[in-house]
């Protein structure tokens, strides 16, 4: 008789299992991607490199890649919620920050690098920040780049202290801790005459008037501004919110 172990693998070949053509197509689709943008990203890293060493490097900016270009070279990390904005949705968010700056601008952008990118892309400035904790994305542009890390909302360069004039906002969880920790950093960097776009799921809107409180982070008023998603994997609706008087009637 066989013992149980035995009888509950009797009727099992000794082949190993195996997908069917389409998942075989799919899994290819997949590894064929990751391949092609680890190759895009190792270009990036090494021209990186070469730039920081040239001697002119603090006078020249390389032009800033585009936002299907970015794609192709960076994978979003789910871990850390990384979903990427459309190119349309993306160009019309550069378009409404970039009229909100003057030359000498100081502009952060935390937590949304498809959003910088589009920006340096169009009309970039010298003063463009981004403020991520993913440390790929210093290849884009080094000196552009600062490492941020929203369980420590008070470490950021001294030079930002009070010196950012328009700061767009992606926090990465949809909850009030994370929007917490994004305001304790902005009522650092930010001025009196400050402007805050805050993009997020409209699931959180009802936690925003008690966290964006007081000038310049609040009160903040709806946009009329859909955020879109590549390929609109995400199935939140997500809005824009400025802080300024006049921001939900921008026209875009």
């Amino acid at each position: 008789m066989d013992s149980p172990r035995s009888s509950s693998t009797g009727g099992l070949s000794g082949s190993p299992p195996r997908l069917d053509v389409d998942t075989l197509a799919l899994l290819d689709s997949f590894l064929s991607a990751r391949a092609d943008e680890e190759q895009r990203f190792s270009e990036l890293a090494a021209s990186a490199k070469v730039a920081q060493m040239a001697e002119d490097d603090e006078d020249t900016d390389r032009p800033m890649m585009s936002v299907d270009e970015y794609r192709f070279a960076f994978g979003e990390d789910w871990q850390l919620s990384q979903f990427w904005y459309s190119t349309s949705f993306a160009t019309r968010l550069a378009k409404c920050v970039r009229s909100l700056c003057h030359e000498s601008s100081t502009v952060a952008f935390i937590s949304c690098p498809t959003a910088f990118v589009a920006f340096q892309h169009i009309s970039p400035l010298a003063g463009a920040r981004l403020l991520e904790v993913d440390r790929r994305f210093a290849v884009l542009t080094p000196k552009h780049y600062i490492h941020y890390d929203l369980d420590e909302p008070e470490v950021y360069p001294s030079s930002l202290k009070g010196a950012v004039d328009v700061a767009v906002v992606d926090p990465p969880f949809l909850n009030e801790i994370t929007n917490r920790k994004v305001a304790q950093t902005l009522r650092q960097i930010l001025h009196p005459a400050s402007k805050l776009l805050l993009l997020t799921s409209t699931s959180v809107e009802a936690i925003l008037p008690k966290v964006y409180t007081e000038a310049p982070l609040g009160p903040l008023r709806a946009m009329p501004l859909r955020v879109e998603h590549h390929q609109g994997q995400l199935k939140n609706d997500f809005g824009c919110w400025g802080s300024w008087e006049g921001a939900e009637n921008v026209d875009l």
